[in-house]
């Protein structure tokens, strides 16, 4: 015999003999509906009508939470400068819903930057290799005369997707930061060569080559090369603030 094919509805006889089709719905059968991303509309809100997940939602979601950590910005506070709940932000990183126009502008707005350079801007490289022959120097022009005694290089360069920075610090003796300075993130580092003495909250470490350190970055810090020989630090920002 041939096999036949099994309907979708089942057929059965009402006492009077005749046929009835019953629905998959009438037999209480659930369909898993696909996974959906919510559209927003004008105002910010999400309509009713569901569309089907798409790449942008998740690009668009993933560079706004990367730019919001990078910046040190909790999901409140950049709600609050778009005029928005955090909910709704959290919902549009997790690329479940594609923002508006105008909520996206006020997100942008609210990282410091621009619709086109958000927009345009590729993610970051999940590896990147900087030869030491492309390693770029921080130009510390503006300092004036502060700026003597510092080389600064880029070890990870920066990009506003990063959510660290790290630099490669030549102090030579006899100069430092020239002050304390603080501000939100943390902070690690690894002496290569040298001498340096790190000042935290007005606590003084002197370390040598081979000794490390980590802070909170809200505590005013500061480094100084007593000397005699040039100081080299491999210095990790998080978020990026140098």
């Amino acid at each position: 015999m041939k096999n036949r094919s099994k309907a979708t509805a089942q057929v059965s006889l009402t006492p009077a003999g005749r046929r009835v089709d019953a629905t998959a719905s009438e037999l209480g059968v659930k369909r898993k509906a696909p996974a959906s991303v919510e559209p927003i509309s004008s105002n910010g809100i999400a309509s009713q009508a569901a569309v089907e997940p798409t790449l942008e939602a998740a690009r668009i979601g993933r560079r706004l939470q990367t730019m919001r950590r990078a910046q040190g910005f909790t999901l409140v506070e950049l709600a609050a400068k778009a005029g928005c709940s955090a909910s709704l932000v959290s919902r549009i990183e997790n690329g479940r819903l594609l923002p508006s126009l105008s909520v996206l502008h006020k997100l942008v707005a609210g990282l410091g930057t621009s619709m086109a350079s958000f927009l345009s801007g590729s993610e970051t490289e999940s590896c990147m290799v900087v030869r030491a022959s492309d390693r770029k120097e921080v130009t510390l022009d503006y300092l004036g005369a502060l700026q003597q005694g510092l080389r600064i290089e880029q070890i990870i360069p920066h990009s506003p997707d990063r959510m660290l920075q790290g630099n490669l610090i030549s102090i030579a003796a006899g100069h430092g930061s020239a002050g304390d300075y603080s501000h939100i993130g943390e902070e690690a580092g690894f002496v290569i060569e040298g001498f340096v003495e790190l000042t935290i909250d007005k606590q003084t470490h002197v370390l040598g080559r081979g000794d490390s350190f980590c802070f909170r970055s809200e505590a005013p810090h500061s480094f100084f090369n007593p000397g005699p020989d040039e100081a080299v630090i491999v210095w990790i920002n998080t978020p990026p603030t140098f």
